[in-house]
């Protein structure tokens, strides 16, 4: 077992980088949940871990420069502890030289002492380079860009394709913060007034959102994941953005509710919330191991009427419902923030082959849905070919379709021209969600 920060944070890098189907906050997870190092030691370890990933571009670069061979044949081994060393003295608050010094310690304690030297000398060659002195050279505007935030560039090329270089510029760097950290109050369990006095004993530093009011964002959420409270199901951890997706459905006690894409059940357990246990919802997922989750979250949160269903929602029946939810696959660019390594897993073509899936939800689903009833389809990507020019092309063939413009006014600033939900991340400082109503015609 890791008994550092650090060796925790290579072992969980290592592991991140030999196996890209396991997402890297799931490793680091795990890891923690096996450690013992004080809640200090975690934020710090949680810290180089995630900045990792995010800056990995950025920090090759650096390493580029001070390495001599070819880099991108070093092992994985060793590439993870640059990467680590680069991090702490460009962009931690780490002493330099403890970022340098620990860093060669590590080499042994991990079995790689022959690397000492090479470590040691390209981390002292990097003190001494600045990210100017990499930019200058590069003549290609994009890859400069793809360089200095730490995106890939068949990403920037998109998003330059519609927003304008400081828009993009603002969304990575969105991208590169930690993202803010959102719980959600279950008001099934717990008042308002005894929750914040729960949060006032934990000592966390919170503010109630003003647009939800069971949404707290506060400044750290790792020891309330220990207390009772969180096991006694009083709250979640859900971006305000997400939240707002569940908000628009505006459950009423007795109707029938499907969530297709129920998994992990964040949303679903919000609409329970929302109608006070009263209406009747169904949480499918096509993932049997995915719906293990909704398990937990269901019996964690204590909530009521909820039936559990393995279902495929691209071809499978659903049970006919007054309101529908997708919550559909997606290529997840609105959510990078909350993903550090989705930037990297994802391609360019993913929302080609996404249109497909996502089409054939909502083709299916809208078969079940009542006369009158509501379909809400949504994504956390920022693409427009799964998210209006989907909507444009899809609503056509659905028989009785008409899009219903969201008129809420709590979250009226975050409507777009046409009615849709469309959160931007580096304008709202949240989660990129977008949501669409599509009422069927009696």
């Amino acid at each position: 077992m890791a008994n550092t920060p650090r060796e925790l944070a290579y072992r969980t890098l290592l592991a991140a980088e030999k196996d890209h189907a396991r997402p890297v906050d799931d490793l680091l997870n795990e890891a923690l949940n096996n450690s013992t190092l004080d809640p200090r030691d975690k934020r710090w370890t949680m810290e180089l871990v995630f900045g990792v990933t995010r800056m990995q571009l950025q920090l090759d670069a650096w390493i580029q420069v001070a390495y001599k061979g070819r880099y991108k044949k070093a092992q994985h081994a060793i590439k993870t502890l640059l990467r680590m060393g680069a991090f702490q003295l460009k962009h931690m608050q780490t002493a330099e030289h403890a970022a340098l010094n620990e860093t060669v310690k590590l080499c042994k304690r991990v079995g790689q002492s022959q690397a000492r030297g090479l470590v040691n000398a390209v981390l002292r060659k990097i003190q001494t380079i600045e990210l100017s002195q990499i930019l200058e050279p590069i003549s290609d505007p994009l890859k400069k860009l793809s360089i200095e935030t730490s995106h890939p560039e068949w990403l920037l090329e998109k998003w330059l394709s519609r927003y304008d270089h400081d828009e993009v510029t603002a969304l990575c760097r969105h991208n590169n913060r930690p993202p803010k950290v959102w719980i959600r109050r279950n008001s099934l369990r717990i008042t308002q007034a005894d929750f914040e006095a729960y949060l006032e004993r934990e000592a966390v530093h919170f503010s109630r959102s003003t647009i939800l009011e069971s949404f707290y964002e506060i400044d750290t959420g790792g020891p309330l994941l220990r207390t009772p409270e969180f096991h006694d199901g009083w709250f979640s951890f859900q971006d305000i953005a997400a939240g707002m997706v569940a908000f628009i459905l505006d459950p009423q006690p007795g109707e029938t509710i499907v969530d297709a894409c129920a998994a992990p059940g964040g949303k679903m357990a919000f609409l329970s919330e929302l109608s006070s246990g009263q209406s009747h919802i169904i949480a499918c997922d096509a993932s049997q191991t995915r719906l293990g989750k909704v398990k937990q979250n269901v019996e964690r949160l204590g909530l009521k009427d909820i039936v559990i269903r393995r279902l495929d929602a691209t071809v499978e029946p659903l049970p006919e419902a007054h309101q529908i939810l997708l919550d559909v696959p997606c290529s997840g660019t609105g959510v990078l923030g909350r993903r550090p390594d989705a930037r990297w897993k994802r391609q360019a073509s993913d929302s080609s082959s996404l249109v497909g899936i996502q089409t054939n939800i909502i083709k299916n689903s809208w078969k079940y849905l009542k006369p009158g009833g509501i379909l809400v389809y949504a994504t956390c990507t920022l693409e427009p070919e799964e998210n209006w020019a989907l909507i444009d092309s899809v609503v056509e063939s659905l028989e009785n379709a008409e899009f219903e413009p969201i008129t809420a006014e709590k979250i009226k600033p975050f409507i777009d021209e046409r009615g849709a939900l469309a959160t931007l991340p580096w304008n709202h400082d949240m989660d990129g969600m977008f949501a669409v109503k599509i009422r069927k015609a009696l």
